[in-house]
């Protein structure tokens, strides 16, 4: 519950400015880089679509417009960042991505993007994607990690754990954005999240979007 506090906190700090910083520092990428996941959701006419750790609701509002007749809820500890206009067309609710207030098998696609890093228990959040999915489900998770190659590696050091939190720390006049660098820093390799889910019961695909830097992982129950 304290990192739960504690990441809400931040988030409703950095609200009105994180959409923009998140692009600068993405190098204007991130938002390919959703379309991406949400071309590996595999989406169709009329299913039930849940977006965890929503945010402002970039992945919700591509899934919403993509996906025809589909029941879309997005999900995020709080609401302070999420595009009220979309509130108008999706459901919105505020809950941790560790206890999903839903029944068992009741979505037929999950996404998230750039939540797990910033979980107290990912194990817990990836056995309840698991049980709201339903049987041949798809769940699809994005998110930053330390690339290993020695020249990229060393260059994204540089640029994420120095340049990224000066930056966004002097825009939004906090702290927030070195928490932010260091979840990454301390976060599991990207092959250590393919056995989490695998354990969970899932087949998993993990695919790299930028060097090492970001990947997907495209998880079937």
């Amino acid at each position: 519950m304290a990192k739960h506090q504690a990441v809400k906190k931040i988030f409703d700090e950095i609200s009105t400015k994180y959409d923009l910083i998140d692009t600068i520092i993405s190098l204007g990428l991130d938002q390919h880089w959703r379309k991406v996941l949400v071309k590996h959701l595999d989406l169709s006419n009329d299913l039930r679509c849940l977006d965890c750790g929503a945010g402002s609701g970039k992945v919700t509002e591509m899934i919403y417009f993509q996906c025809h007749g589909c029941d879309v809820t997005a999900l995020d500890i709080t609401d302070s960042m999420f595009n009220r206009e979309l509130k108008k067309y999706v459901r919105f609710v505020v809950s941790p991505a560790e206890r999903l207030p839903f029944e068992d098998s009741s979505f037929d696609r999950v996404s998230s993007a750039f939540l797990t890093r910033n979980l107290a228990d990912i194990d817990r959040y990836f056995s309840e994607v698991y049980r709201v999915l339903k049987r041949g489900g798809i769940f699809v998770n994005m998110d930053i990690y330390n690339p290993t190659r020695p020249v990229i590696s060393e260059l994204f050091g540089i640029y994420f754990y120095r340049f990224v939190p000066f930056l966004g720390n002097r825009a939004t006049g906090s702290k927030n954005y070195t928490y932010l660098a260091n979840t990454v820093r301390y976060f599991h390799r990207p092959e250590v999240i393919t056995q989490k889910l695998v354990e969970k019961g899932f087949s998993v695909q993990s695919i790299d979007l930028f060097f090492g830097a970001v990947y997907l992982h495209v998880a079937t129950k």
